[in-house]
């Protein structure tokens, strides 16, 4: 997207370049801070050459789309008992008052918001500090948007790791060739879609959203009373069965669900986009799967496994200086955990296969196939043609397989160096983030598999879909 931008505004600025100098005898050389124009029609200050070029940069760089950028962000939805929220950079948590601007995705700043406790403490009303001890859940909206494909087969070996091209838009892509393609949805596939065009992300398709809201941690609490909380240990030890169920039935009202792995992939495209960090999140390394947890930078993570502990010889918490770089906008607004923490099972599995989750071909039936991504039978460890087009899984390659500093070798992907490990028949079941010890392998692209069955590593977020 930026270079479409720089283009566009090249066009612009050389066509008002050629007027302003038009004035000049053709043999005499001038500087473009010599140079005068009528700023009029421009729409900048200034009355120099040089000075226009650089402020009309600035405003195309900050712009990030030539569609509109943030003109075209979805309006959150705030379903039921949904309270909009600010929360300040020591994690105060303020009603927001919606109007006036409480987002900013232009600047980073992802809008967030709040369910209370049952019965909480206070009537709560806009401006109103709230206080922690009654809020329940804390989760950050994802806009729709489209992005631009730069690897639909997997075999690209040039634009590796790099900023992803997103535009933010409610409408369906179509089929138009060199310029967007209609979303394939299903694994394996690719449609018509080619490098280049832009697709919609079929995350808010499947759930026909224009945004949805995702846990702003890991999930806290217990499996029968979930919270999504910081600075708390998140649930762990239960199968896939028992984590979608009870994430099903957390708020049904708002059409509450276990995170999907195409649903990961629509907050990491968005991480790694001129509207988020834009780079890799730093890695949580608590071993006491604290929420929000950042690691120390004089700490050793460029190896696996990384170094880990509790404390603050090792990490710091969200609201702070370091805590800020594990969240997918690099400030306290945005998602964190995914980069290290647990392992994040997703409602994501191989074709007829269950393998020890708890669910079986007659109970997964009881709840629609969108609230499930399903991969291909014959899906193997390194099948990554069988991804789904913006599921942060074949996009990522190329991947090699090499030997770690623990002497353990590992698929890896060329988005520094997360592991990649697909789903398979004796693993059916998509993780994503990493785990706390995992280091250089851990990340918003990491993804490996499980059984289905019980981990003292794994965890699993919630989604809200109303």
């Amino acid at each position: 997207m930026k270079s479409n931008v720089k283009q566009l505004t090249s066009f612009v600025l050389g066509g008002l370049l050629m007027a302003s100098v038009s004035v000049y005898e053709v043999t005499t050389l001038y500087e473009a801070k010599e140079v005068g124009y009528d700023n009029s029609s421009s729409g900048t200050s200034h009355i120099d050459v040089q000075g226009a070029l650089d402020e009309l940069y600035e405003l195309s760089e900050s712009a990030g789309s030539i569609t509109g950028n943030c003109n075209n962000v979805a309006k959150p939805n705030l379903g039921t008992d949904l309270i909009p929220v600010t929360i300040s950079d020591d994690g105060t948590v303020t009603y927001a008052d919606t109007t006036q601007a409480w987002y900013n995705y232009c600047e980073k700043e992802w809008a967030n918001a709040v369910h209370l406790i049952d019965h909480p403490s206070k009537e709560y009303k806009v401006g109103d500090i709230i206080l922690e001890s009654d809020i329940r859940s804390y989760f950050v909206w994802i806009p729709k948007y489209k992005y631009r494909l730069w690897n639909v087969n997997g075999t690209d070996t040039v634009m590796l790791a790099h900023s992803i091209d997103i535009i933010f838009d409610t409408n369906n892509t179509t089929d138009i060739e060199g310029e967007s393609c209609v979303t394939p949805m299903l694994s394996g596939e690719t449609g018509n879609c080619n490098n280049g065009e832009y697709m919609t992300h079929p995350a808010f398709i499947s759930m026909n959203v224009d945004g949805f809201w995702v846990g702003k941690f890991e999930s806290t609490g217990s499996i029968s009373n979930i919270t999504v909380k910081p600075n708390q240990s998140s649930i762990r030890s239960q199968t896939v069965y028992n984590m979608f169920v009870n994430a099903y039935n957390y708020s049904r009202e708002n059409d509450s669900h276990m995170m999907k792995n195409t649903e990961w992939g629509a907050v990491a495209y968005l991480s790694h986009s001129i509207y988020g960090i834009n780079g890799e999140i730093n890695i949580n390394n608590n071993n006491s799967f604290i929420t929000g947890s950042s690691s120390l930078l004089t700490i050793q993570q460029g190896r696996h496994p990384g170094t880990y502990g509790n404390g603050s010889a090792y990490n710091q918490a969200y609201n702070t200086e370091i805590g800020y770089l594990a969240s997918t906008t690099g400030n306290i607004t945005g998602v964190y955990d995914m980069s290290g923490g647990t392992h994040e099972y997703m409602a994501s599995y191989v074709s007829g296969n269950y393998g020890s989750s708890g669910f079986n071909g007659t109970n997964i039936q009881t709840y629609d196939s969108k609230y499930f991504d399903v991969y291909l039978s014959n899906s193997t460890q390194t099948t990554y043609q069988n991804r789904i087009l913006g599921d942060a899984t074949g996009e990522m390659g190329p991947f090699v397989t090499f030997a770690d500093s623990d002497g353990g070798s590992r698929p890896h992907n060329q988005w520094y160096s997360d592991h990649s490990r697909f789903v398979d028949s004796s693993a059916p079941w998509f993780n994503r983030g990493g785990g706390h010890y995992d280091g250089v392998l851990a990340g918003q692209f990491h993804f490996g598999r499980y059984t289905g069955t019980s981990y003292s590593d794994a965890s699993f977020r919630l989604v809200l879909a109303a």
